[in-house]
């Protein structure tokens, strides 16, 4: 019995095993290759990423060219136009100082710039860091000083193997020209600097055996890591492209197939190695339980053939007359017991996890809004206008001393809408008579407790998303009424609304978040920039529980309009 148990369990063993790892094998091999072919493309797919970004921001610089303008009202092209006609001037002196105030605020700004140069059509040089080459010697080929000058305001892409403008340093760069005033004087020239390592991962490159990585524009190779020419892709290898449209450029990895497929082949012979081990070992294991499991069956079948009734001998001792089934269900209703405690400690645990996000979220500040208002500061204190300086910067420090207090989760509803009133204010002094706001609360709910941040993220949003399209200014208005034991906050603007498609959204994402608060816990996060209409209605929910209502919609008149209502006593 044992042989013939141990032999049965073997094999039905071994064919499990190989039916199960055939498919899974197959699943595997397909699903390591796409994950290597994707992490490929993903390489390939990060550098365009990086490059398009540069190129925007070559773009963005450039604009500012033509548009920012400094206290004497004139934008660079104006201050170069100065430098190429008034020698000896006062204006000359100022315009000096203001081409170098923008390569070193843009180099500021942008800390990935390399360096930052104009030179102009009469080969003056302004850049930074300082150039230590003159046009000439910076352009020894005059080939491509010439395309750049004339061309037709394009972005000029070329790969060098240092920084043209430094007499030391071999680190290689990619250079974005542009000409300025193409249609008219052709007044200079712009170029960025970019250091090769920052937009192409090179050291990934290298790592890996037989790899290739070109930069091309159109039929002209800039960049080649093997300095050749790897457009025209050789037998058992593969070729990974992205094109940029909108510069016309290539992005090509030529990778061998052995390598792509290295893993798939370590993978398989680990998997052989694994499979056989396993085999051999589940044989003595089940070697082992089967005589662990046939031994004590047959001592039990020889006591139970030796019973007899009227062996006196046999005393079965039921003390406690509790049959297997009593067993079972006492023990089922001692787990029910104990998956109840536990189910109210995961849950008291969730609720503390999504509070915690929300403390964590709570000390995340815009940077955009911290920006402009620090150019505020910086613009009003230009201007002399001291008093506006002071109130900017004291609301400014009271608006984040409030917003990344941790000290506790909820607040009054007086200090909430203080608190957004002055957010309203530091808005008023960049948007000035394009925003209003008018705010309107029943004094006796002005104690009542509500969690920390709840109508600022909604004036955020209504700011961020109520400008679009309107001609008129955005009016923001929020009011509180008590009525017997129910509290109601409503919230609107008469800006451009959600739209019938981004409302089925915003609700759609607002239901799915409550629904998860007592299921799929994991996937609830307090989205909509972290603090925004979903974080506020999740933490109101958890307050207020089953009490609370929320309305989301248009206003009839224009405009987003939220309403929130509960009981006083949550």
């Amino acid at each position: 019995m044992q042989i013939r148990l141990f032999f049965f369990y073997s094999l039905v063993f071994i064919l499990i095993i190989i039916l199960a790892s055939v498919p899974t094998y197959i699943y595997l091999k397909r699903g390591i290759e796409k994950n290597a072919l994707n992490t490929m493309n993903e390489t390939v797919g990060n550098v365009a990423e990086k490059l398009d970004a540069r190129l925007k921001e070559f773009d963005n610089i450039s604009k500012q060219l033509y548009l920012s303008t400094d206290s004497n009202n004139r934008t660079i092209i104006q201050h170069l136009g100065i430098l190429q006609n008034d020698k000896g001037s006062f204006d000359e002196v100022e315009s000096v100082q203001a081409v170098y105030s923008l390569l070193g605020l843009v180099t500021s700004i942008y800390n990935d710039i390399h360096r930052l140069t104009i030179f102009t059509s009469r080969d003056v040089v302004y850049s930074n860091p300082k150039a230590q080459m003159s046009v000439a010697k910076a352009y020894p080929d005059s080939f491509e000083l010439q395309e750049i000058r004339h061309s037709a305001g394009e972005t000029v892409l070329r790969y060098s193997a240092h920084d043209r403008w430094a007499n030391t340093g071999a680190s290689p760069v990619f250079n974005f020209s542009r000409l300025l005033n193409p249609r008219q004087d052709k007044i200079a020239v712009i170029e960025m600097q970019i250091r090769a390592g920052d937009m192409l991962p090179l050291d990934q490159i290298r790592s890996i055996s037989g790899a290739i990585l070109t930069l091309s524009d159109g039929d002209r190779i800039l960049f080649d890591s093997a300095a050749g020419d790897a457009s025209q892709p050789r037998r058992n290898e593969y070729v990974f492209r992205k094109n940029i449209e909108s510069a016309n450029l290539t992005i090509s990895l030529t990778v061998p197939r052995r390598v792509v497929l290295s893993e798939l082949v370590l993978f398989r012979n680990f998997s052989l190695a694994t499979l056989f081990v396993l085999v051999v070992f589940s044989l003595l294991v089940y070697y082992y339980l089967s005589r662990l499991l046939t031994q004590p069956l047959v001592k039990l079948k020889e006591a139970i053939d030796s019973i007899d009734l009227e062996d006196k001998r046999l005393n079965i001792d039921n003390k406690y007359k509790v049959n297997e089934i009593e067993r079972i269900n006492r023990s089922f209703r001692n787990m029910n017991s104990r998956l109840q405690h536990s189910l109210e400690q995961i849950v008291q645990f969730r609720m503390t996890q999504l509070q915690s996000q929300f403390d964590t979220l709570q000390a995340q500040i815009n940077p955009h809004f911290l920006f402009n208002m620090l150019g505020i500061i910086q613009e009003s204190a230009e201007n002399g206008e001291l008093p506006q300086v002071r109130t900017i910067s004291r609301s400014l420090s009271e608006f984040m001393r409030y917003s990344i207090s941790i000290d506790s989760p909820v607040t009054t509803l007086d200090t909430e809408v203080s608190f957004s009133m002055r957010y309203l204010e530091l808005m008023k002094t960049r948007y000035m008579h394009r925003l209003t706001y008018s705010f309107d609360f029943d004094q006796n709910m002005l104690h009542m407790m509500v969690p920390k941040l709840i109508i600022q993220p909604l004036s955020e949003n209504a700011i961020n998303h109520g400008f679009a399209g309107i001609p008129h200014p955005l009016h923001i208005e929020a009011t509180g009424r008590l009525v017997g034991e129910q509290w109601e906050i409503r919230f609107r603007d008469n800006g451009a609304g959600f739209g019938s498609e981004r409302l089925e959204e915003v609700r759609l994402k607002v239901q799915e978040a409550l629904d998860h608060l007592n299921s799929d816990f994991d996937t609830v996060k307090l989205g909509m920039g972290g603090m925004g209409l979903t974080s506020t209605i999740v933490r109101l929910k958890l307050m207020f529980r089953s009490k609370l209502q929320v309305e989301i919609g248009d206003h009839p008149d224009g405009g987003a309009e939220i309403t929130m209502r509960g009981l006083i006593n949550g």
